[in-house]
């Protein structure tokens, strides 16, 4: 099926920017170190003051020495390890190069505490670290990404797209700064309007913050420091999502405005769970209606089975649990692809099939030769009983890297009027 024509966006001056300086992820270092002693329990206690300088410090020397980057300071939430301080540091170059650019701050906050090394990756290999142990508590940006969390955090408009803001926190709250330094490193989002994949992951976002309130209502209160990290940096994730959407309702008429998540400090899973559903109504009303089925199937599909669709869920589920991921995985994935290729022999039929349509369809038949037979006036049910014969483990491998962009391919994009350049 061909796209529709996209509009002039002539709302563009007015909104926030993308950022123009993507860096490759893997370009970034993160080095972290351990910072102080160990403390007694997973309180949050107030910040020790050389750290407090450190921060003060360390953007304008950065800035001084032409760097882009950004430090964070954790408290690690390990459950099996002693809580403490963790100080990480990313930078767009090397390691030496991250050294140079901090080094009188750094060293001036080693000769004050004590410090070891925790270990230095790249942005992709620290995230799941993170995710899994650290509660963010200051976080500070220089360079071009510091000029891009000012763009968004300073726009005019920052309330009725960015959530933090919505929920009415400060503007150097570590929850406001840290769907920015998603929205810099992490995949863009909504690029050349809605497709299928878009709907599917802003599904999955709310159904996983659904499962994660759930387990830490289960865990009660001795488990909630743990769950602690995930929670943040999910709901972080989920800001980040919701920058696009949110703009481009800002150019519908008669919509409402997007509701916000629950940031408080006092809030618990049950107003967090109350805020996710006030966010789903809203996504439902704006952008999935019966009028775009093909993407409010696959809303519908992520809210509802986040726990089979989200590779980032699966990090916690015990390894006997696998088998049960891909049993579940699997009505998803045939379903998903009866779509796209009724879509696609369809189009091959009418003529009207693009070539990078045509293309991609040769590499899913490269890897599900199953499919091979199946030409251009296939019925529904040939196509049905063709994916049928795929076994689970390749049909599960070929999800995300071969179905998914073939749905988005095939399925029409919604476009629209107010979309970030």
């Amino acid at each position: 099926m061909t796209e529709s024509t996209r509009p002039a966006n002539e709302y563009s001056g007015f909104l926030p920017p993308r950022f123009q300086k993507r860096p490759d992820a893997d370009d970034v270092v993160v080095k972290t170190w351990t910072v102080g002693d160990a403390l007694e329990d997973h309180n949050v206690p107030d910040m020790p003051a050389a750290l407090s300088l450190f921060f003060d410090l360390v953007a304008p020397a950065a800035g001084r020495a032409d760097a882009t980057g950004f430090a964070m300071l954790w408290l690690d939430r390990h459950p099996h390890e002693a809580p403490g301080w963790r100080l990480s540091i990313g930078h767009v170059g090397s390691e030496d190069d991250l050294e140079m650019a901090v080094a009188k701050p750094l060293a001036r906050l080693v000769d004050a505490m004590p410090m070891a090394n925790f270990e230095c990756e790249s942005w992709h290999l620290t995230r799941p670290l993170w995710r899994k142990r650290a509660e963010p508590v200051k976080l500070v940006f220089w360079g071009d990404f510091a000029k891009h969390a000012r763009a968004i955090l300073g726009h005019s408009d920052g309330a009725s797209f960015y959530q933090p803001l919505g929920a009415g926190l400060r503007s150097d709250d570590v929850a406001t700064m840290l769907p920015v330094l998603e929205d810099m490193l992490g995949d863009p989002f909504l690029k050349g309007g809605m497709g299928f994949e878009d709907a599917l992951r802003l599904g999955v976002a709310l159904g996983r913050a659904h499962l994660i309130e759930s387990w830490i209502e289960a865990g009660g209160a001795e488990k909630e420091p743990y769950f602690r990290p995930m929670k943040i940096w999910h709901q972080a994730w989920l800001a980040n999502a919701l920058i696009d959407p949110a703009v481009a309702s800002l150019a519908m008429s008669g919509k409402p405005p997007m509701p916000a998540l629950d940031f408080a400090r006092n809030s618990t899973p049950a107003s967090r769970r109350s805020a996710l559903d006030d966010l789903s109504s809203w996504l439902t009303e704006v952008f999935f209606t019966d009028e775009y089925p093909a993407l409010r199937n696959a809303f519908v599909a992520g809210v509802q089975n986040a726990v089979w669709l989200d590779s980032d869920l699966q990090q916690y589920l015990q390894p006997q649990q696998r088998s049960e991921i891909l049993q579940g995985l699997m009505p998803y994935c045939r379903w998903f692809l009866a779509m796209a290729l009724y879509n696609h022999l369809g189009n091959l039929a009418a003529g009207t099939a693009r070539d990078d349509q045509v293309a991609f369809y040769a590499t899913v038949v490269d890897a599900l030769p199953e499919l091979s037979p199946l030409g251009e006036f296939a019925t529904q049910r040939d196509i049905e009983q063709h994916i049928i014969r795929i076994d689970a483990p390749r049909a599960a491998s070929a999800f995300d890297t071969l179905v998914l962009p073939f749905c988005d391919l095939l399925m029409p994009r919604r476009q629209f009027d107010a979309t970030r350049s």
